[in-house]
C-alpha cells in the first residue's frame, strides 16, 4: 500500500484549511494517511498551505511525490514589504528551516516548477499557476465536520431591523472598516445590525505575535454590532437567521483581491443573499450564476443595501438562484471528483 503523509496547517486538524481541503478529501475516499513526520519517508507527502516549502528538496531526494495547497497569493506579492520579507519572517519564527530570499519568487521560479501537482481554489489561480506548474487543479473547499443550516425564511419578521451579517477570520475584520461610510449613510433610513462572526482574537503576526482582539478592529464602525465568537456547530445557524451576507475585500492587497470564491460560495450554499467587492473570482461566480451583488462604489453598496432590505421577495430570489448554481457547480461529489483528479494526475 502506498504510503501518503500530511502536512496540516494545524496538528489538530481542526482549522478551516485542513477540514475543508484534504481532510474532506480523505476521509470521503477513506483514504490512510498520516501527519507528516520529517524522520520518515513518504510516497507522497501532500502540503497544506502553512508547510514549510523550503524543505521540498530533501523531501523529494527521498523519493517522494509532492502536492501543494496553493490557497493563497503568496506567489503574487513579490514587491511588497511583506512580501519581499515573508520568507525572513518565516525564518526567524522558524516556520521555514531555509532562508530563500524573495518568497514569491521562490515559490513561482524554485518551488511550484518542481513538484508533482498543485491544489488551488479558483479559475484565476490556475490560469496563474499554470506559468509555473504542468499539473494545477482547481479544487473548492467543501464544508466538513461542521454543522450546516440552510435559511428558509425569507420573509420580514416581527423585528423590523435588518440583520447583516459577515464572517470570516480576525485577521480579515479590517476589511469591513471600509464601508464606515456607508453604514453611516445607510442607518439614516435604515435600522439594522451588523453581526460579525469570528474568533475572539488572533495574532497580528505570524500567526503569533500580537495578539488582537477582534471586536476592538471593527469598534467605532457602526452604532449596533453583535459580535459572535466562531463555533464550528453554531455558525452557520447565526449567520441564516440574518438578512443577508457582506464581503467587502480590500481591493489594495495583492494577497485579498486574488481570493478564490470560497467564502460566497459557503454563503450561498446555506441559502444567503450576499453582496460583495468585485474581486475576479467573485466577477466570474456572479456573471455565471447570473446574479447582480457586487459593489465597486460606497453608491453601489449603499443601493443594493436598500434594495435587499427593502424587498424580502428580492432576497429570497436571489438565494435560491445562488444555492441552485452551487447545487451544481459545487456539490460534494463534484468536488470529490476533482479531489480525484489531482491524486490520479500524480503516478505512485
Amino acid at each position: 500500500m502506498k504510503t501518503i503523509a500530511y502536512w496540516p496547517h494545524s496538528q489538530s486538524l481542526g482549522s478551516p484549511g485542513d477540514r475543508r481541503r484534504f481532510i474532506f478529501y480523505a476521509e470521503n475516499r477513506e483514504i490512510p494517511y498520516e501527519i507528516y513526520n520529517p524522520l520518515k519517508s513518504y510516497d507522497l507527502v501532500y502540503f497544506s498551505q502553512s508547510a514549510d516549502i523550503t524543505q521540498y528538496k530533501k523531501i523529494k531526494n527521498q523519493g517522494s511525490k509532492i502536492i501543494y495547497d496553493c490557497n493563497n497569493s503568496y506567489f503574487s506579492d513579490d514587491r511588497s514589504f511583506k512580501g519581499i520579507f515573508r520568507n525572513t519572517a518565516k525564518f526567524i519564527a522558524r516556520q521555514n528551516k531555509y532562508l530563500v530570499g524573495n518568497y514569491a519568487n521562490y515559490i513561482k521560479y524554485e518551488f511550484l516548477p518542481n513538484i508533482d501537482g498543485v491544489a488551488c481554489g479558483s479559475q484565476e489561480y490556475v490560469e496563474a499557476l499554470q506559468n509555473f506548474s504542468g499539473n494545477v487543479h482547481r479544487i473548492p473547499d467543501h464544508s466538513h465536520n461542521e454543522i450546516i443550516e440552510t435559511k428558509l425564511d425569507y420573509d420580514n419578521r416581527d423585528d423590523k431591523r435588518i440583520h447583516i451579517v459577515w464572517k470570516g477570520l480576525g485577521s480579515n475584520l479590517y476589511q469591513l472598516n471600509q464601508l464606515k461610510d456607508v453604514f453611516d449613510e445607510f442607518s439614516l433610513t435604515h435600522e439594522f445590525i451588523l453581526h460579525v462572526v469570528s474568533e475572539k482574537s488572533f495574532f497580528k503576526y505570524m500567526n503569533r505575535y500580537v495578539k488582537t482582539d477582534s471586536s476592538k478592529v471593527i469598534d467605532n464602525l457602526c452604532k449596533n454590532i453583535i459580535f459572535h465568537e466562531w463555533d464550528d456547530n453554531t455558525y452557520s445557524s447565526i449567520i441564516t437567521q440574518c438578512d443577508f451576507a457582506i464581503i467587502p475585500v480590500n481591493e489594495n492587497s495583492p494577497t485579498a483581491k486574488m481570493k478564490p470564491e470560497n467564502k460566497l460560495i459557503n454563503l450561498w450554499k446555506m441559502g444567503m443573499p450576499v453582496i460583495a467587492s468585485p474581486i475576479d473570482s467573485y466577477k466570474r461566480v456572479m456573471n455565471k450564476s447570473k446574479i447582480d451583488c457586487l459593489c465597486s462604489s460606497d453608491s453601489d453598496w449603499l443601493e443594493k443595501f436598500k434594495q435587499l432590505s427593502n424587498s424580502s421577495k428580492l432576497r429570497k430570489n436571489i438565494a435560491l438562484q445562488a444555492k441552485e448554481f452551487t447545487q451544481n457547480n459545487y456539490s460534494k461529489d463534484v468536488v470529490l471528483n476533482q479531489w480525484d483528479d489531482i491524486f490520479n494526475s500524480v503516478e505512485l
